[in-house]
């Protein structure tokens, strides 16, 4: 079908919905050729209905992509034909349209309360009374998922929420559904309202705990300083083969090196895993752009000093749009994750290549050309089991899988989570920036970079990960000062006084005028400046300082703009211990001397002000 042809065809389609009159032949969904023609995927009449690839984002399985009318209750089939038709082409007034991922959820919960529905003996949508509808939202309450627990807040707003747009939908055709609850919402039978906090929507992505993601990140490192092994034992296959040796002639020679073809098969995978870890966990991008990525994805520039500042691109599926490039900024070892994943994608690659040449010689016009072209340049590629010319786009779902082979091959007990490794990213990247810097300025070249400034520069870098990161950022902070204003938390430094003063000045008055401490730490947070030398917490707002940061680290006991908790004693008791050693050499003249004097002091009265003892001093370092 030519451009002008489709075209033609999908404005008869909208006019047809839109009037509520539909011919089975009419095309619903149809996917662009690499020769700018138009392949119908599905028509009206079809018992499945096909999505295109660009309705989703990378990574998703195919069968993620159909929409089966044979598995919806008889007496509503084309009732929910005709709604989705209309979702799908002309969408909700004052909405954006939907994308694939939104679609399929909408027909899936649409099905789930359309059985429950002809459970009930309900056989018509005009026959939903809101009173209907609030005994489907008492059933849901009252089911367990697999664990056993209720169901989720957000699931039962997609469950519900589906009502709402069935009511919506349903106007322009002859079977309307009332409104389910004409003076409440989807959000709010979930008990989703009230529930948000100042910095947001309180996270529920559960963060990657430091022994689960430092032994996996270690594995995987140590899987990318075995790339070289890996790839020449590759090439050394490669050229056995194309010399025309058996199976069981390459398996002999193998052993001879200590291998086996399946090990080395396995290698490969878990030399790929190792690389899709790397790039997670340095860059919180999401697993869907992770499967976006194609050769030549890494790329740097260079800043006025000529330090080279390191980038990744890719596609990002968070917008109204559909997919659209984007960058992110990450670190060194990330380029040589993508460099060993373009090796291992190399092969497949070259016989994507091979196998849309084939197809275009036998004919050009075959649609699975569209499909294996999209995929071609992609990094993460693997074989279906259905056969070897079976070559795509690992899925989300599978790049997971692997992730838990490789935690399960470390002794690690984790199910990884999609956007875990996002969400991980953002809480190390803020308390880095909030606390110790040295891992901002390695992984962003400068510590003291301004990461919002930076991803300013270009409309096509992810400030929703600099967004996210700064929520994290808050979010630490108020646990901070929230801590500061416990009645019992120990405080010494210069700028302690003010706030022992103001805890116990406001005890009584605090409970009255917010919520609880939370609320009150949150706004507070807002106002306070606070960042980390290592061994203080610095409310200063001006530059030049470097206690904490440069030789003498103990200038922080004595400034008027630190304080210092319980989270800093053990780097005191360090400190402590070392200048009392420091003080039995010999060679360090007057000055030495008296800077070992001075920082012992400093140390001894930041302990002391922790709670130390003449006791427990005597007892440090030893």
């Amino acid at each position: 079908m030519r451009q002008a042809v489709f075209h033609a065809e999908q404005y008869k389609t909208i006019q047809a919905v839109q009037s509520g009159n539909i011919d089975s032949n009419a095309v619903i969904a149809s996917m662009e050729l690499v020769d700018g023609s138009y392949h119908v995927l599905s028509r009206y009449g079809d018992p499945v209905w096909v999505l295109p690839d660009s309705m989703f984002s990378a990574g998703v399985k195919d069968n993620v992509k159909k929409l089966d009318f044979s598995r919806i209750p008889a007496p509503f089939r084309e009732t929910l034909r005709f709604l989705m038709a209309r979702y799908i082409l002309v969408g909700i007034e004052g909405r954006d349209p939907p994308r694939g991922g939104t679609i399929r959820g909408f027909f899936v919960t649409a099905s789930q309360f359309l059985t429950w529905l002809e459970e009930q003996d309900v056989d018509r949508l005009s026959d939903v009374t809101p009173l209907v509808s609030q005994q489907y939202v008492t059933f849901c309450r009252r089911v367990r998922n697999r664990k056993g627990e209720p169901l989720a807040a957000q699931t039962l707003t997609h469950r519900f929420a589906a009502l709402e747009k069935l009511h919506f939908l349903s106007q322009r055709y002859d079977d309307p559904m009332p409104h389910p609850w004409p003076e409440s919402s989807a959000k709010h039978l979930a008990g989703g309202t009230g529930q948000t906090r100042l910095s947001g929507q309180e996270a529920k992505t559960q963060v990657i705990p430091d022994d689960i993601l430092g032994p996996l990140f270690q594995s995987a490192v140590e899987w990318l300083d075995r790339a070289d092994e890996v790839s020449q034992l590759r090439t050394k296959i490669d050229a056995w083969q194309a010399d025309g040796m058996s199976y069981w002639q390459i398996r002999a020679r193998l052993q001879k090196r200590g291998w086996t073809p399946r090990q080395v098969h396995d290698s490969e995978r878990f030399l790929q895993s190792a690389c899709m870890c790397i790039i997670l966990v340095t860059s919180g991008i999401r697993v869907s752009e992770l499967c976006s990525l194609e050769s030549q994805a890494a790329f740097k520039t260079l800043d006025d000093d000529g330090d080279p500042f390191y980038w990744m691109r890719g596609l990002t599926y968070k917008t109204t749009g559909g997919a659209q490039d984007c960058e992110w900024l990450v670190s060194e070892i990330t380029h040589r994750a993508i460099a060993v994943a373009e090796r291992l994608a190399q092969p497949l690659q070259t016989r994507l290549e091979h196998l849309i040449n084939e197809l275009r010689a036998e004919t050009p016009s075959d649609p699975e050309i569209s499909r294996l072209h999209k995929d071609k340049d992609r990094l993460f590629l693997a074989t279906s089991t259905r056969g070897e010319n079976q070559i795509g786009t690992i899925s989300a779902a599978g790049i997971i899988a692997r992730l838990n082979a490789v935690a399960a091959q470390c002794g690690l007990n984790w199910h990884f989570a999609p956007h875990q490794f996002r969400r991980t990213f953002a809480v190390y990247a803020a308390h880095s920036a909030f606390g110790d810097l040295r891992y901002l300025r390695d992984h962003f070249k400068h510590w003291n970079l301004d990461m919002t400034t930076l991803y300013a520069m270009s409309e096509d870098r992810d400030q929703e990960l600099v967004d996210e990161i700064n929520r994290a950022v808050l979010d630490a902070r108020t646990d901070l000062v929230e801590h500061w204003f416990e009645p019992d938390a120990i405080l010494t430094g210069g700028a302690s006084e003010p706030v022992r003063t103001f805890r116990t000045r406001n005890k009584g008055e605090l409970l009255r005028t917010k919520a609880d401490r939370r609320k009150m730490a949150e706004q507070i947070s807002h106002l306070v400046y606070i960042r980390a030398t290592g061994v203080a917490w610095c409310t200063a707002d001006f530059d030049g300082c470097n206690g904490g940061q440069g030789v003498e680290k103990t200038r922080c006991a004595d400034c008027a703009n630190a304080v210092i908790d319980e989270s800093q004693k053990a780097a005191w008791q360090g400190i402590y211990a070392q200048q009392r050693e420091l003080l039995y050499l010999d060679d360090l003249g007057p000055g030495g001397q008296a800077q070992v004097e001075r920082s012992l002091r400093n140390a001894e009265n930041v302990l002391k002000g922790l709670g130390a003892t003449e006791e427990d001093l005597a007892d440090v370092g030893t």
